[in-house]
């Protein structure tokens, strides 16, 4: 990612040694690229060197850290009216010895804060196509409130919070040394970075301007306000660092003017407010016309100064915003020239041209009517605001919209409607209620037929059981179809992609084409082109160009909008409100930039502080002092595979009978399972368990392991318990038995030899599903043993896999017409595991969630309850 260094050759990462899937191959430009021209002084540095030579401290303009505390805590949390009423406290003003003890005084001390970009408003004098009652057309007068994008890019890229975080040039990467298979994750690891770099002059530093706008309101329960934001960030910065709302990687650049436009008829106002979108955004985007063409010097986050080209790369947006954005109409692809017939096959149409589309704008414009203004469904804006931007293809840069395509479109509206249409509503409900419970999958206790409102994240929870819901009631076809598109969602999420999860994406494409006319010989439906359908065919292309979904995804400006618009509404007194808000998020910005100069200016101090030890016990010739005690290692055994686990420190439930245990846990088979562990594991020992020994027993564990290697999380964690049913009391309801099922590593099941290393199983060759009933530790009298104990119930081995679902199958494994039950070690554990039902076309409405897993005989093993476990190589 440094600049000026040209390489052919194929580098790999830093990495640990056992994470051979995480290994990235990178290969350079082979060109020079974003060349430093000097050093400068970052913002932060500037700023702090101000504050050295005024004689003041990081605090100021507050008096210290305990008024710039409570001072942050008011602006961000109190209203105006409040603080006011806050700082004339008679025990305020007594004791604390506040430096503002009104509001007005207050702000001044915030305005007094350096900010961001700043603001400035335009007058938008908009004439309409009806008249007054004077007989002249009517005008609106309407305000845009902006600021230079240029700037927001500058304090983006210069920000030295996000140094480590930041790429200035284009890669590629693989996955091995012999670079065949192309990794896609970030944006500079797509194919757009690397073909733009070499269409600007050598040395260059490009700043892929990535947007977002999407109209939302500002009040919850009445009312007509509105709000536009336009929201701005730049490729450079990692994705992982862009999709978090605290990190300020993504900035508020304009409120595009909202009105309903009466001074036109109702015919031509449509049109105009189209209008009035393209010409706002190119007074918001006009500044990135000459840098975006020659460059711009700009101090970099590493302190560099670059010639800086700001393009407009990435646009993300909903599919009518999508549309209004390209000039088309909703019955088309904003992206390609499919004929809005055809939108239903599984057809390759040529891409948008930018240059082609606006001749066929001009020619209309002049009152001609070229052929490809009808074919490519083009709306008569003669001046989108993307005409003018160098370097931009505004088709191309439309991004996938994993919320509305897929979660809310594909998987809501569609899939979901269609096979309800199947199975029946109350079925499709009762299945929904008896769905087995897994720690963390919500539980639709009334079933889906009456959720209210529905958010990304009920789409989500759905996803993870649908597959195995369906199973049985709905024909193997339909079932096809439907693990079809749930593949094709889970693999459109991962963080990061190569070349087989892009073939399996496309694969999960083939396969429903292959088979959704079933859903028209069934009747449930005549013809399926839909926008949101046909926006399928583009996720393979726009990753390879742009990198992976999840950098680009619409969740991230419905978020912002919370903060950015909404909050900011609220804050005003609803008149002429537009203007306080930009006021109100000048404000949250200034303190929000001046935390960020704190932590960075303690950092930079604990380092000079770190620095002066080293250097001075670099200095000393004394010999180590022998009594200092050596650091703590790891424990070998937890951290083997990189898993580990975590118990409660202190036992929940001492001392426990194993009549308690045989009652409220059912196990059974808890004597003779713990009698055959401590005979082979601890042979040393003389005594055997019996009826009289007490057990400490505890609720859950939660044990950790290593995240996906196409994901950006090192990490994940499981909480697997053991919980008795709990009786009511008194006002308190009876709560049921938790007793979860998990993956556990046991010699004695061998898995089929043609599983690869990163199975539906997980990373092992050895492993099979038990269900956890008891979390114990081994009593003292048997001696020692360094981990707890659980005692848990066999299901058979992972052998057999359902044809329809593709899920393996598992039944309770029995020995004599008993559970075939052991004690294991807890660290044997791996992760945790979820078991539905294998129901047939209707089930009893006596099913509950609470006793599926015992009434049940057979099981489908649902990897859909984890994108990891989906996604694995062979899934």
């Amino acid at each position: 990612m440094d600049g000026g260094r040209p390489s052919q050759k194929a580098r790999v990462e830093d990495v640990p040694e056992d994470e051979e899937d995480a290994r990235r191959y990178v290969e350079c430009y082979p060109g020079v690229v974003a060349t430093i021209i000097r050093e400068d002084n970052t913002l932060f540095e500037k700023w702090c060197a101000m504050r050295a030579e005024a004689g003041v401290d990081e605090w100021a303009p507050f008096k210290d850290e305990e008024e710039w505390e409570l001072f942050r805590w008011l602006i961000k949390h109190v209203g105006q009216t409040k603080i006011d009423e806050f700082l004339k406290l008679s025990i305020i003003r007594r004791n604390c010895g506040l430096s503002a003890d009104s509001k007005y005084k207050f702000f001044q001390q915030i305005d007094d804060l350096p900010t961001g970009a700043p603001w400035h408003c335009d007058t938008i004098s908009v004439q309409g196509d009806r008249k007054g009652e004077d007989g002249n057309f009517m005008q609106e007068q309407l305000e845009l409130w902006r600021r230079d994008p240029v700037e927001c890019v500058e304090e983006l890229i210069g920000n030295p919070t996000f140094d480590g975080n930041i790429a200035y040039g284009p890669e590629r990467v693989y996955t091995e040394e012999a670079a065949t298979i192309r990794r896609y994750d970030e944006m500079w690891t797509g194919d757009w970075w690397w073909n733009m770099q070499g269409k600007l002059p050598e040395g260059a530093t490009i700043a892929p301007v990535i947007l977002a706008s999407d109209a939302t309101k500002l009040t919850n329960f009445g009312g007509d306000k509105k709000a536009w934001p336009v929201y701005l960030s730049i490729g450079n910065i990692s994705k992982s660092v862009r999709r978090q709302p605290s990190q300020r990687a993504t900035v508020l650049v304009g409120y595009i003017p909202v009105s309903k436009l009466e001074c036109f008829h109702d015919s031509t106002r449509s049109l105009a407010g189209y209008r009035l979108f393209h010409h706002s955004m190119s007074l918001i985007l006009k500044p990135l016309r000459e840098p975006g063409r020659n460059g711009k010097e700009m101090t970099c986050a590493d302190r560099g100064v670059r010639n800086v080209h700001p393009i407009v790369a990435a646009y993300v947006a909903d599919y009518p915003e999508q549309c209004l954005v390209c000039c088309c109409k909703e019955n088309s692809c904003p992206r390609c020239t499919v004929p809005p017939p055809r939108r239903g096959e599984q057809l390759n149409s040529d891409p948008r041209d930018v240059e082609k589309t606006k001749e066929a704008l001009h020619e209309h414009r002049n009152g001609n009517d070229p052929p490809c203004f009808t074919s490519e469904q083009l709306r008569p804006v003669y001046e989108p605001f993307w005409a003018d931007l160098p370097h931009c293809d505004i088709f191309s840069s439309i991004m996938p919209d994993v919320l509305h395509q897929l979660h809310k479109g594909v998987f809501k509206e569609h899939l979901l409607s269609w096979c309800t249409s199947i199975v029946g509503k109350d079925e499709i409900d009762r299945r929904f209620r008896a769905m087995t419970d897994f720690p963390g999958l919500r539980h639709f206790r009334n079933g889906i037929s009456h959720v209210s409102q529905w958010t990304g994240k009920e789409h989500k929870e759905m996803q993870r059981i649908f597959v195995a819901l369906l199973a049985g009631a709905v024909p193997l076809e339909v079932l096809e179809v439907a693990r079809a598109l749930v593949d094709f969602i889970y693999f459109a999420q991962l963080q990061s992609h190569d070349d087989t999860s892009l073939t399996h994406l496309q694969s999960a494409l083939d396969t429903f084409h292959r088979h959704k006319d079933v859903f028209v010989r069934l009747g449930i439906r005549e013809h399926f082109n839909i926008p949101k359908i046909h926006s399928l065919l583009h996720y393979v292309e726009a990753i390879r160009s742009r990198g992976s979904c999840d950098g680009y995804n619409t969740e991230l400006p419905e978020r912002l909008h919370i903060e950015l618009a909404k909050n900011a509404y609220r804050a005003s007194n609803h008149r002429d409100y537009t203007e306080q808000m930009v006021t109100w998020l000048a404000r949250q910005e200034a303190v929000d930039l001046h935390a960020a100069y704190i932590a960075w200016f303690q950092g930079l101090r604990a380092e000079e502080t770190v620095d002066e030890i080293e250097e001075t016990a670099s200095e000393s010739e004394d010999e180590p002092d022998e009594d200092v005690a050596a650091p703590l290692l790891p424990d070998d055994d937890q951290e083997e595979d990189g898993h580990t686990y975590a118990i409660a420190k202190h036992c929940p439930l001492p001392n426990l009978s194993l009549r308690c245990l045989l009652a409220d846990h059912s196990a059974s088979e808890f004597l003779p399972a713990l009698t055959e562990f401590v005979r082979t594991e601890l042979p040393y020992c003389d005594l055997r368990p019996n009826h009289m020994d007490r057990y400490d027993v505890y609720k859950n564990i939660s044990v950790s392991y290593p995240g996906d290697p196409h994901g950006d999380v090192p990490k994940r964690t499981d909480r697997i318990r053991a919980v008795a049913a709990k009786a009511g009391r008194g006002r308190k309801q009876a709560t049921a038995a938790h007793f979860d099922t998990a993956f556990v590593v046991d010699p004695d099941v061998a898995i089929d030899e043609d599983q690869s290393p990163r199975s539906v199983i997980g990373e092992y060759s050895w492993t099979a599903i038990a269900r956890v009933r008891i979390i114990f530790d081994l009593p003292a009298l048997f001696g020692s043993w360094p981990h707890p104990l659980a005692y848990v119930e066999w299901y058979t081995p992972l052998r057999r896999k359902d044809p329809g679902t593709g899920l393996y199958l598992v039944s309770r494994s029995t020995r004599n017409g008993k559970p075939n039950a052991s004690v294991i070690s807890v660290d044997r554990i791996r992760r945790a595991a979820h078991l539905v039902p294998k129901y047939g076309r209707e089930i009893s409405s006596n099913i509950t969630k609470d006793n599926a897993l015992d009434v049940a005989m057979e099981f489908r093993v649902n990897t859909y309850i984890a994108i990891d476990l989906r996604t694995a190589k062979s899934g």
